[in-house]
Parts: C-alpha cells; sequence; structure tokens
C-alpha cells in the first residue's frame, strides 16, 4: 500500500475477542479522515493501534515508509500527537504549562524561545489565550478539552489522533474547533485521524470517511457513497433523511417505524 500512512491489514484482540478484523487504509499528507461508527466499532482501538498503544496481532502500520513498530517512544512521539476521549479532572498544572508539555518531545531541559512561541500561537488561534495562567481544574471539560488539542497541537507532529475531539464542545465551539484543525491539516500538510460519532460533522470536515461496525471496514470514500440511508440502517438500526443545508450535509436520524 502506498500512501504517506499506511494501515495494511490490522487485526487485534483482547484473547479470544476480536477487536479489529484486518483494516485497511491509506492517507496522503493533509488527508483528514473521518473514523465513523457505531459504539464498540473499534474506532479508539483503530486509533491506540496508530499510536502503538495496542499492539496489533496482525498487519502493520507504516508511516512514511518507517513501521510504527520500529519507532521509539521518543521518535513516535515527534511524528504522532493525540487527543484521548477525556482529559485528568484535577490536572495540575496551568493551561500554558499543560500546552508546554507538547513540546516535551522537541526542546531540551527547559523551553526555548520557540517553544513558547508555538505555545503562545496556539493559545491564541484556539481562543484559550484568556485562560493561560488558569488551573486545568477550574476548567469546563469543553475547555479542558481544547487545550488537550491545543498541547497535541504544540507537538508539531505529521499525524493527528482526535479520538471524540468535540464529545465535550457546544455547538460553536465543534464547528470552530474541527475548523482549526482542517486549517491546519492544510497548511502543515498534517495528516488527521478523526473519531467522531457526529455524522454530519465526519462528512463535514473529512476528506474521506472510514466506516466501522464490529471491527470490520463496511465503509470507506466520500460521505455520499459511505453514508448512504441504506448503510446507515443497517450500521446503526436507525433511520435517516440526508440532506444539503446551504451546501452542508445534514443527517437526521429517527428511529423505524
Amino acid at each position: 500500500m502506498s500512501a504517506y500512512l499506511a494501515i495494511d491489514k490490522v487485526s487485534f484482540g483482547y484473547g479470544s475477542r476480536t477487536v479489529l478484523r484486518e483494516v485497511s487504509v491509506g492517507l496522503a499528507k493533509g488527508d483528514i479522515l473521518g473514523l465513523i461508527g457505531p459504539n464498540g466499532a473499534g474506532k479508539s482501538t483503530l486509533a491506540r493501534a496508530v499510536l502503538g498503544l495496542a499492539t496489533v496481532s496482525s498487519g502493520r502500520i507504516v508511516l512514511d515508509g518507517v513501521d510504527i513498530r520500529g519507532m521509539s517512544p521518543k521518535a513516535r512521539a515527534q511524528r504522532i500527537a493525540y487527543v484521548p476521549q477525556s482529559s485528568p479532572l484535577s490536572f495540575p498544572a496551568t493551561v500554558f504549562e499543560t500546552c508546554l508539555l507538547g513540546r516535551t518531545p522537541h526542546m531540551g531541559a527547559r523551553p526555548g524561545a520557540n517553544d513558547l512561541r508555538v505555545v503562545e500561537d496556539l493559545l491564541r488561534r484556539l481562543r484559550l489565550e484568556s485562560f493561560a495562567f488558569r488551573p486545568m481544574s477550574e476548567l469546563s471539560g469543553g475547555e479542558r478539552q481544547r487545550v488537550m488539542l491545543a498541547r497535541a497541537l504544540a507537538q508539531q507532529t505529521d499525524i493527528l489522533v482526535l479520538d471524540e475531539p468535540t464529545s465535550a464542545l457546544d455547538i460553536g465551539n465543534q464547528l470552530f474547533t474541527l475548523r482549526v484543525v482542517a486549517e491546519i491539516a492544510r497548511e502543515r500538510g498534517v495528516t488527521a485521524l478523526v473519531a467522531i460519532h457526529d455524522l454530519s460533522l465526519a462528512a463535514r470536515f473529512s476528506d474521506s470517511l472510514l466506516l466501522l461496525d464490529k471491527g470490520v471496514v463496511v465503509g470507506h470514500g466520500d460521505w455520499q457513497s459511505t453514508l448512504t440511508e441504506k448503510i446507515v440502517r443497517d450500521v446503526y438500526g436507525v433511520d435517516v433523511e440526508i440532506g444539503l443545508l446551504r451546501g452542508v450535509p445534514v443527517f437526521a436520524p429517527h428511529e423505524p417505524a
């Protein structure tokens, strides 16, 4: 598989329970892949596999020609950044200090002028500068989620893995945050994998979608071919009306009669 990031026939399981079964997908630099599927489909497990945190039972994940299993933890941290589903509730640091942790793979014993500039720019871009010296423990869940994204972006990696990055955000910040991710992906050629439940947001901000169900790929491509009414009904067990509102895809689910 010729791609900047190649996930090639990856399988993973816990004992006799298979979580991923021969998942394959390739991404070019700057691509945004939306990972979608119902709860338990294997989205978070695939994200962890890309990070090297879940050792696959077969297959391989190759970044720019190098199998990630051959990378040291520091080398992976310089190439792949991660935003988990949730962040610690009482993180003993300020927002600025937390974001600065993203520079750890690149800096020495203490941060340099460039490290400080990177953090300051990201806090400004994500509208977090007014929170810079506030303790993480005093932030709302949505504010913490944006800080964790800023920390990941501060790593300035080639790959960005986001696991439900908008789950705690209000509708305005969902749009704003995903737009910033899309802009940075375009500007710096960052390849992003975004696990997300909201089908409208996934379709709107992803270059392509990977639909998983019970650990198996059941759809891959643009949103029109991956998320038909029949596919959504078969995978999610709901009927859905799909339309365009000002050119933006909208999915309105409702229970089958």
